[in-house]
């Protein structure tokens, strides 16, 4: 991973190897708030900008640091957003400690958190894609390992023939009660979501129909154009539409933002079982047990 610069660097490094040693501790936890809270204090000492949405019932803003202007980060659902450093410190122990909390406080944060260091390292570093993908994977592991009680794994192992094959995936639960749970983790999908779905499609292979429980979850699927400040969202339901009715069948799509057209899509065919990422932890005692003829 490219190393973070600024303000940034150090509390990423530390989450990093936190991470690794158990996504479920405490310690975890403390440092993806204090990431989190740094990247939201160096925001708002920038100059917020609103951006012009072409998304139906949504605003977008973005962030630039003093004096330049044309140095976006990326843009920003406003009504998820939650920029009072102190709320989301509140609301993120909450939820740590395991209270109950409003669905739209379990919004804003899990977004706000989500969303924070990757929007600040946008006006660092704008290239660097790895360090968001690194931090969101962290992070989304950290939310589901809390919720389910273990640690993920990364891999998986199994036999085709003499040949001993091992298969690289994002997060893989394997609780003592409850269902295995399959979670692809992207920032957003492009052409690249099929990998969700296929790499299920193995584990039902390998393990057998129904012994895991799949969760794609997303950040968000919009695009800004730096020139004329223009927030859209690009999809590809027909290729969604193919995959969850012939490769394999995800339980739930997750999304901080929930891209309009997929919401459609999921309305108009009720396989695809779309929700906001904050209905998560509503539903999650359904959502975890196993299935029924596993």
């Amino acid at each position: 991973m490219p190393r973070p610069t600024g303000v940034l660097g150090e509390p990423l490094r530390q989450l990093k190897k936190l991470a690794k040693k158990d996504l479920l501790s405490q310690e975890t936890s403390d440092q993806i708030l204090a990431l989190a809270l740094v990247a939201l204090g160096f925001l708002n000492d920038c100059v917020r900008v609103d951006l012009v949405s072409k998304v139906k019932n949504k605003e977008y803003w973005a962030y630039h640091k003093q004096g330049t202007p044309k140095l976006l980060s990326r843009p920003l659902n406003a009504g998820l957003w939650e920029s009072d450093e102190k709320k989301i410190a509140k609301w993120w122990k909450k939820w740590r400690a395991g209270e109950e909390m409003a669905v739209m406080d379990l919004a804003k944060v899990t977004y706000t958190v989500a969303a924070a260091y990757c929007a600040a390292i946008d006006l660092f570093d704008r290239g660097n894609k790895k360090g968001p993908a690194s931090y969101f994977e962290y992070y989304i592991g950290h939310l589901y390992a809390v919720e389910i009680g273990v640690n993920p794994k990364t891999a998986v192992s199994f036999n085709i023939g003499d040949e001993k094959v091992r298969l690289t995936m994002d997060l893989l639960f394997f609780p003592k009660k409850g269902a295995n749970v399959h979670v692809p983790v992207k920032l957003s999908t492009r052409e690249r979501v099929v990998q969700a779905w296929s790499h299920h499609k193995i584990l039902e292979a390998v393990y057998g129909k129904a012994k895991f429980k799949g969760f794609l979850t997303v950040f968000s699927e919009t695009k800004l154009d730096l020139q004329t400040k223009e927030v859209t969202e690009i999809c590809v339901p027909g290729q969604w539409l193919a995959y969850q009715t012939h490769l394999s069948v995800l339980d739930r799509i997750y999304y901080f933002d929930v891209p309009q057209r997929y919401a459609e899509l999921a309305e108009k065919f009720p396989i695809i079982k779309l929700k906001q990422f904050g209905q998560f932890f509503v539903e999650k005692e359904e959502v975890l047990q196993a299935h029924p003829h596993a």
